[in-house]
């Protein structure tokens, strides 16, 4: 089995005082940055906790947290760059050759009668891969053939109100498997370091209170939709 690896590889050595150090600027009048920092240090954590509930997420765009990912497929990786107030550098498929070639097989395929006929389409994929670029056609144009199940790595690195946003989004059960085992991941090794901003986050609708997903909800907590209707007769 192919296992997703997330490892945080940099993020601020003061994140919590830095969010809390943001949340004193905006709501207190101090303006000596040293009384800001002496009292930032002193507030509990249940302040910081607080704010974010209330939803003033913009005092953690302070901190950037930069990750290393493996062991996911190139539809994983594009789901991913979609969240566009983040930077990524993924491996090259132009410039890197796919000789040593790895690719993901979903466990509903693996546990059915098209596994086998699923390994032999994407290895023949390689196959043809190698033959082509062994003569004259270009790694970058021999690429096309390879499939979306094709394992990559790469560098993502977001700030804190981003890395909430796409965290809640993708831990949502109707998330594709492997883009919410990879939020999951990501939001284990960002709890160890900030504790206070990340613990009790969970899926959008645990973090919001409502379901965005409207007509696709799960129906564990009411949708946006539904919540107008309710005002609307007040």
């Amino acid at each position: 089995m192919f296992i997703i690896q997330v490892k945080l590889i940099s993020y601020p050595e003061e994140t919590e005082l830095i969010a809390k150090m943001a949340g004193l600027i905006c709501y207190s009048g101090e303006k000596v940055f040293e009384k800001i920092k002496e009292k930032a240090a002193l507030k509990p954590d249940e302040y910081l906790a607080a704010i974010i509930k209330s939803g003033h997420l913009s005092i953690i765009e302070h901190n950037v947290f930069v990750f290393y990912i493996s062991g996911i497929s190139r539809v994983t990786s594009h789901q991913l760059i979609r969240k566009r107030l983040a930077s990524f550098s993924q491996q090259s498929q132009r410039y890197v050759s796919a000789e040593n070639f790895e690719y993901i097989i979903p466990e509903d395929i693996k546990q059915s009668p098209f596994a086998e006929k699923y390994k032999d389409i994407v290895n023949q994929s390689h196959e043809l891969y190698q033959e082509m670029v062994s003569t004259d056609i270009t790694k970058e144009d021999a690429r096309y053939i390879l499939p979306n199940a094709t394992s990559t790595q790469l560098i993502a690195s977001m700030n804190g109100h981003a890395l909430i946003d796409l965290l809640v989004r993708r831990i949502c059960l109707r998330s594709q498997w492997e883009i919410r085992e990879l939020a999951e991941l990501m939001l284990d090794e960002v709890t160890k370091v900030a504790p206070t901003i990340f613990k009790n986050l969970g899926a959008f609708c645990d973090f919001y209170g409502y379901c965005p997903e409207n007509s696709h909800s799960c129906g564990k907590v009411p949708t946006i939709d539904e919540l107008k209707k309710q005002a609307s007769f007040k």
